[in-house]
Order: structure tokens, then C-alpha cells, then sequence
């Protein structure tokens, strides 16, 4: 589910600076934006090791390993593409505001908020246990 997601928020982060808007960008914003780019590549990438290593190295089975692999990949992986959607979303704010305060705020939140459903909510063992039907 991540794969397609992060290839899609990295093709339109590549296709953002051949845009008008973009000039409108000071120096500094367009830096933030080559590395919200970055920290999105760098996140598919990651998340294709898996696939590329299991293809090469385990074809035809999959090992406890090879889960505990993938799984920690996927967990290095997200704090990226969460650093870089919210820089990119601080942009969009500041561009749509003209405020930095009312940008760097947004993108706070928003980081907070990602922080809380994919890092937070999965360490709330009664939520589990109710999740599961295991009281």
C-alpha cells in the first residue's frame, strides 16, 4: 500500500518544479522542496529493498528473516515519507497563507498527527486487545 502512494507524491514533487509557481518559491523554500524530494526517494527506495533482495537472495519462499527484513525496512522507510509530505505541505501553507507561522504550524500538526496514528495508536495495547476481540 505504501509503494504506490510514495510513487505518487514523488512523481508530483518531481513535476513541481517545472511550474510557474515554483519560481514564486524564495531560494530557501525551493532547498526544502529538493529535500522533501529527496527524503521521498530515499523512502521508495527503501520500501522496494524488500522486493529487490527477496527476488535475488530467497526466490520461491519467504523466511522469518526475511519478514523481519521487510518489516524493518518498512519502519525506516515512513519516517521519511512523513518528514517529506509535511515539508511539502508546510509549501503548500506558506504559498497558499503567505504566512510562515500559519504554514509552520499546519505542518506541525499534521507531523503530530502522523505521528500519533502510525507510531503512537499501534503501542496502545487495550486498543489492540479490543481491535482483536481479546479483552
Amino acid at each position: 500500500m505504501l509503494i504506490p502512494g510514495v510513487t505518487a507524491f514523488l512523481g508530483f514533487q518531481l513535476i513541481a518544479v517545472f511550474n510557474q509557481g515554483f519560481s514564486k518559491l524564495d531560494p530557501g523554500e525551493q532547498e526544502a522542496h529538493l529535500l522533501a524530494t529527496f527524503l521521498m526517494l530515499l523512502s521508495l527506495i527503501i520500501l522496494l529493498t524488500p522486493a529487490a533482495y527477496h527476488r535475488q537472495i530467497e526466490p520461491g519462499w519467504v523466511s522469518d528473516g526475511f519478514v523481519r527484513l521487510s518489516s524493518r525496512l518498512i519502519m525506516a522507510a515512513t519516517p521519511l515519507f512523513a518528514l517529506g509530505v509535511t515539508i511539502d505541505f508546510y509549501l503548500l501553507v506558506r504559498v497558499v497563507t503567505e504566512q510562515q507561522g500559519i504554514a509552520a504550524l499546519s505542518a506541525g500538526v499534521a507531523l503530530a498527527i502522523t505521528a500519533l496514528l502510525w507510531y503512537g495508536l499501534p503501542r496502545i495495547k487495550p486498543l489492540a486487545r479490543v481491535l482483536r476481540g481479546s479483552d
